[in-house]
């Protein structure tokens, strides 16, 4: 499926579900300690454009010199917002709410991204491709946001051959300012990474982390992504192997949970399109008041 503006008008609906219900400014800056205060102070005036908050037209100015013209503010800080984004065919897989992973992911990112725009950050887009790591520039606005998203839809089916570990040492090493890492990828990515780098680069970085929930290895009509078969009626309803499986995913929630607490992370899961606005807000309060944890429940 190739991504068109309806992307772009599914999240600016998405987003608008979540102005309605908390404030906007979800990227203030007593997010957590890097950045501490946000400056509003007028800076100047700019022609509007489109993607620009209508909130800022000054329509005084805008009269004397016959053009729409909106009031720019300088931050004292602007925040530098990096999404890694995980791809290979693992990303092709469905949810266990049946939702395809890949089109959850693009919707994740996408809302996200769209939302650290309208907040005054930059935001760029890092994930694996083939041997290297892709990293993209820090901006913002309508244009950017669509360019990473045709992007990232682009590559997501392509086998990686580097780790997901690796694009975050990448990133890491490569771009020397302040940022908030969000890290889109599922329980194997996350098993993947090393809590002695997490740790690390939690020092300097905030960082958080969206599990998009796989679908369960027992049930009706299961598909192996790997052998490309669905599995044998046998095997997927076998009442031994769903307790099992039950069990490992049990031990997985309180795996990432230890690792959540001792390496400052905060972390949720994502199983559907419409958990991602109040799976955020859950997400960012829990972060701001210092709670790094693994949130699986519902809100």
């Amino acid at each position: 499926m190739k991504i068109d503006y309806e992307y772009l008008s599914r999240i600016r609906r998405a987003v608008a579900l979540y102005t309605n219900k908390k404030t906007s400014n979800i990227l203030d800056g007593d997010f957590h300690s890097i950045h501490r205060g946000r400056s509003m102070e007028f800076d100047d005036l700019k022609e509007y454009n489109f993607g620009d908050d209508v909130h800022d037209i000054d329509w005084k100015s805008s009269s004397r010199m016959g053009s729409i013209v909106v009031r720019r503010y300088m931050t004292d800080r602007r925040h530098n917002v990096m999404f890694i984004c995980d791809c290979g065919d693992k990303m092709m897989a469905d949810t266990d709410k049946g939702q395809p992973k890949k089109e959850t992911a693009l919707m994740l990112f996408g809302t996200l991204a769209y939302i650290t725009g309208r907040n005054g950050a930059d935001y760029a887009l890092a994930y694996p491709k083939g041997e290297k790591t892709t990293i993209s520039m820090f901006r913002s606005g309508p244009e950017h946001l669509e360019k990473l998203l045709y992007d990232y839809e682009e590559h997501i089916p392509a086998q990686a051959a580097i780790s997901l570990d690796k694009v975050l040492d990448e990133v890491v090493g490569s771009i020397n300012k302040k940022m908030i890492i969000i890290i889109i990828t599922d329980s194997a990515g996350v098993e993947s990474l090393d809590p002695k780098m997490l740790r690390a680069i939690t020092k300097d970085h905030d960082l958080l982390i969206y599990n998009i929930e796989d679908a369960w290895l027992t049930g009706d009509h299961v598909y192996d992504t790997g052998i490309r078969k669905y599995e044998k009626l046998f095997l997927s309803h076998h009442a031994q192997l769903h307790e099992e499986e039950a069990r490992q995913k049990r031990a997985m929630v309180e795996s990432f949970n230890e690792m959540c607490k001792q390496c400052k992370i905060g972390m949720t899961s994502i199983s559907q399109e419409s958990e991602i606005i109040d799976k955020t807000i859950d997400l960012l309060e829990r972060y701001k008041h210092g709670y790094y944890g693994y949130f699986t429940g519902t809100i």
